[in-house]
């Protein structure tokens, strides 16, 4: 059964839950027909194409020293971070980042 086929069969209250989960607003409407034409309308369309399997991104850690937050790179927080090669290679350009080697992380997690 498709995901809109489970959704005709839900209930109004059934759907206002869905819509919040998945953080649709539904606020003000009461219809079911109403609803779901919200909730279809943030469903993607299925597609033909096969789904193109990504590798796995190389993993980095990194030292902050202090709560950092990038726009279209992420968020640090103080201490160790684990991020993609990409990101780390941006986080490093800032003065209060440095990456940290695999000794320094057992030495700081006890292992």
């Amino acid at each position: 059964m498709s995901v809109v086929e489970e959704l005709k069969n839900k209930t109004v209250f059934e759907l206002k839950s869905y819509a919040k989960q998945n953080n649709i607003d539904v606020f003000g409407v009461s219809k079911k027909v109403d609803i779901l034409e919200i909730i279809l309308n943030f469903i993607p369309k299925e597609t033909s194409e096969p789904v193109v399997k990504q590798k796995p991104q190389e993993k980095v850690a990194v030292y902050s020293e202090r709560n950092l937050n990038w726009v279209g790179v992420g968020e640090l927080k103080i201490g160790y971070n684990i991020v993609t090669k990409e990101q780390a290679e941006k986080w490093i350009s800032n003065r209060s980042v440095r990456e940290a080697s695999p000794e320094e992380l057992k030495g700081a997690y006890g292992q």
